[in-house]
């Protein structure tokens, strides 16, 4: 398999997972913001799960993947959310205190990369002003969770649950505008 097929082969895995990533964030942040009331211990062990089936599929990848000298990224990707998704699911409670900052620090790391992507769909000669956009929206709502903790968390739940559904529709739109560039 040369570079440039290999590179492709690569691509179109990540692409897969993060569609399927994307509408699992759709629809978390549906069901946050559907029943705000409900505790956010409920909402951390939703979270432990995405992680753990995020873990799951990286390390799938990664073992599919494992003849490519870049597979150890998946690897590591995979192994960071599996002790995430551990330690959330084990002391919700104490994660619950982080949960707006991880989540928002989550979203912005995703918009950063979705900007690549834009960039990426600018060299390729694709439409890429609209994902731009898209992706600092992105970067700037995750940075907003970050610096700015909120004092009824039933609303917290519910601004969280709007940006990660968000985030999983702008990722969908991104990707589906990036296949569109490479054809």
């Amino acid at each position: 398999m040369n570079e440039m097929s290999n590179m492709k082969y690569r691509f179109e895995r990540f692409s897969r997972n993060n569609v399927l990533l994307s509408i699992l964030m759709v629809v978390l942040g549906l069901l946050l913001i559907l029943w705000p009331g409900k505790t956010l211990e409920v909402a951390a062990k939703i979270l432990g799960i995405a992680l753990l089936v995020g873990a799951a599929i990286s390390c799938f990848s990664w073992y599919r993947d494992r003849h490519l000298q870049s597979s150890y990224t998946t690897l590591a990707i995979g192994i960071l959310c599996l002790v995430a998704g551990l330690v959330v699911l084990i002391a919700p409670r104490g994660v619950i205190t982080l949960l707006p900052k991880l989540i928002g620090a989550a979203i912005a790391v995703n918009g950063v990369l979705n900007l690549a992507q834009a960039l990426e769909m600018r060299k390729q000669g694709g439409n890429w002003l609209g994902a731009v956009i898209m992706a600092a929206l992105t970067i700037v709502a995750g940075l907003f969770l970050v610096f700015h903790s909120f004092g009824a968390m039933k609303v917290a739940v519910m601004v969280i649950g709007g940006i990660i559904v968000y985030n999983g529709i702008s990722n969908l739109l991104i990707e589906s505008k990036y296949r569109k560039a490479g054809r």
